[in-house]
C-alpha cells in the first residue's frame, strides 16, 4: 500500500491499493466469514480475489490505525449503509475500488468519505449530467471542449460520491441538490436533506494511476442519525 500526501486541511490520511497485488496471506486470514460469504457471490474470479484483497488491506490499514489485531475488527452499518467499527469508534473511514485500484481514507475526529475512478472515455457524459448533476454543473460541464469533458464528469462524479459517503446519507440525497462543481479545486460543500444536514471539505486529485480521485470529511452535520445495524450489503460502501 502506498500513503497519499492530501492538503492539510483534509485532517485526514489517504492509502493507495494495488487490488491485482497478491495480499499477504494473514491479512487474507483476517476477513470474517461474512465477508467470505460476500467474495463468495462474485462470478468472476478477478473481481472475487479484488473484493478479497480490498477488505484485506481494510483491516491491516485500521488494526495499523487502532492497535487491535485485524481478524477482531467488527463492523455494523449506519441507518444507510455506511460501515464504523464497533470498538474504536472514533476511528471513521471510507474505502472505494475502482477495477484494480482501491483507496483506503482514516480521520481521527471525523467522518470521511473517498471515491475513485479510473479514467476512461466517457461519450455519454452529458447525457448522465443531465440525471445526476446541478443545473450550474451541467451549463459548466457543456461549456468546457469536448475531448475535456470526460474527465470533469468523473471529477464532478467523484466528489459528489464522496461526499455522500463522508455524511452517510449515500444514495437517500439526490446528487443534484447540493454543488460541487467540476473542476478539482478544494472548497467547502453544504448539504441539506429530510435525515439532517452537513458541511463538508472536499479535495479532488487525479495523480492516482490515471485514475480521477476525491475525499471529503464531515466539519458539521446537523442532527444525529440512528444507531448503526447489523452488517449487510451495501453497493456505494462495499
Amino acid at each position: 500500500m502506498t500513503i497519499l500526501q492530501l492538503p492539510s486541511s483534509m485532517n485526514c490520511r489517504l492509502w493507495q491499493v494495488d487490488l491485482d497485488a497478491a495480499p499477504a496471506p494473514q491479512a487474507v486470514a483476517a476477513l470474517s466469514e461474512a465477508e467470505w460469504d460476500r467474495a463468495r457471490r462474485f462470478v468472476f474470479k478477478r473481481d472475487r480475489s479484488r473484493f478479497i484483497a480490498a477488505h484485506a488491506a481494510l483491516r491491516e490499514t485500521l488494526s495499523s490505525q487502532c492497535g487491535s489485531p485485524a481478524s477482531t475488527l467488527e463492523f455494523a452499518l449506519g441507518p444507510f449503509g455506511k460501515p464504523a467499527l464497533i470498538e474504536h469508534g472514533e476511528l471513521r473511514f471510507n474505502l472505494s475500488h475502482s477495477e484494480s485500484l482501491a483507496l483506503i481514507a482514516v480521520s481521527d475526529d471525523a467522518e470521511v468519505g473517498v471515491d475513485i475512478e479510473l479514467l476512461r472515455p466517457m461519450p455519454d457524459a452529458e447525457a448522465l449530467a443531465e440525471t445526476y448533476f446541478s443545473a450550474a454543473e451541467r451549463r459548466a460541464l457543456a461549456a468546457l471542449p469536448q475531448e475535456a469533458r470526460g474527465r470533469a464528469f468523473l471529477c464532478c462524479w467523484t466528489r459528489k460520491e464522496a461526499c455522500l459517503k463522508a455524511t452517510g446519507m449515500g444514495l437517500s440525497v439526490d446528487t443534484r441538490s447540493f454543488e460541487v462543481g467540476v473542476s478539482p479545486e478544494a472548497r467547502e460543500v453544504q448539504i441539506d436533506a429530510a435525515d439532517g444536514c452537513a458541511r463538508l471539505a472536499l479535495s479532488s486529485f487525479h495523480d492516482v494511476q490515471g485514475a480521477q480521485c476525491a475525499v471529503a470529511r464531515v466539519l458539521a452535520c446537523g442532527p444525529a442519525q440512528a444507531a448503526c445495524r447489523p452488517l449487510v450489503d451495501n453497493e456505494m460502501y462495499a
